[in-house]
């Protein structure tokens, strides 16, 4: 016995078939169309703004942390002589940023953009001294990564710690070490109330740190927040005669505390 088909092929009328056809190429017309208004808009907007004198670079700013208005107006000056009337869009960002970051060794960072319609903005931010380190007798003004910075002026560096002794031992781990000691007592704010005078980055196992007053503090290597903070409790006990002390040594569980 034949088994019976259950769906039948349905004929498509052929007035449907036309009316797809007219569809489907309607469609295609109307995309081209609104391809075709796309691409030409886009070429006049290219060339209204490659060409249009509303583009042409008229001014510079130049800012950014602990820059001086001098240097502003100099960087001003130079690329105004260089840029000054080209169309913005077709100034490379990019090669001035590397030529100033070139140029000021002591910049960490250079950010050049547009500001619409005529306008180039420069951020830049240099390096701060936080820290001199010294190592036989040379002094070097670095930055907190440890950068030395060759434009710090002696009265810029006057009055900040010495780092000791760090620069020149077990690639540098001694100098990392000791500004992440630093950066923990700047936090612990020991920095403001008794001030620091020397940061001894010699034994990298043992460093130690020197206050204003004179005072040894031995912190290791490890834990500065924990012996940091247990050292500011020390320090504020009424009963502590500073003139008498010569060290703290926070290094061990019991906290030593040397006479003079």
């Amino acid at each position: 016995m034949k088994r019976q088909n259950r769906f039948k092929k349905i004929k498509v009328p052929s007035f449907f078939k036309s009316s797809l056809r007219e569809m489907i190429f309607k469609k295609t017309i109307d995309l081209v169309v609104v391809a075709i208004f796309l691409l030409i808009t886009f070429i006049l907007m290219k060339t209204f703004i490659y060409r249009s004198n509303y583009f042409r670079l008229r001014s510079i700013e130049t800012k950014g942390a602990f820059l001086d208005t001098k240097t502003a107006s100099s960087i001003n000056n130079q690329l105004l002589t260089t840029y000054k009337g080209r169309n913005i869009f077709k100034i490379n960002l990019k090669n001035i940023s590397q030529s100033l970051e070139t140029s000021y060794s002591d910049a960490k960072e250079v950010v050049v953009k547009i500001a619409l319609p005529d306008k180039l903005v420069i951020s830049m931010k240099f390096r701060k001294p936080i820290a001199v380190l010294r190592n036989f007798k040379t002094l070097y003004p670095i930055d907190e990564d440890g950068v030395a910075i060759a434009s710090a002026d002696s009265v810029s560096i006057k009055e900040l710690p010495i780092i000791e002794d760090a620069g020149l031992w077990d690639k540098g781990r001694n100098l990392k070490l000791a500004l992440e000691l630093f950066k923990e007592i700047k936090r612990s704010r020991l920095v403001a109330e008794y001030g620091i005078d020397i940061i001894n980055a010699r034994d990298i196992k043992n460093l130690s740190f020197y206050l204003k007053n004179g005072i040894e503090i031995r912190v290791g290597s490890e834990n500065f927040k924990e012996r940091l903070e247990i050292l500011r409790h020390i320090l504020k006990d009424p009963r502590l005669v500073m003139n008498r002390i010569k060290y703290i040594d926070l290094r061990f569980s019991d906290v030593a505390i040397g006479p003079k």
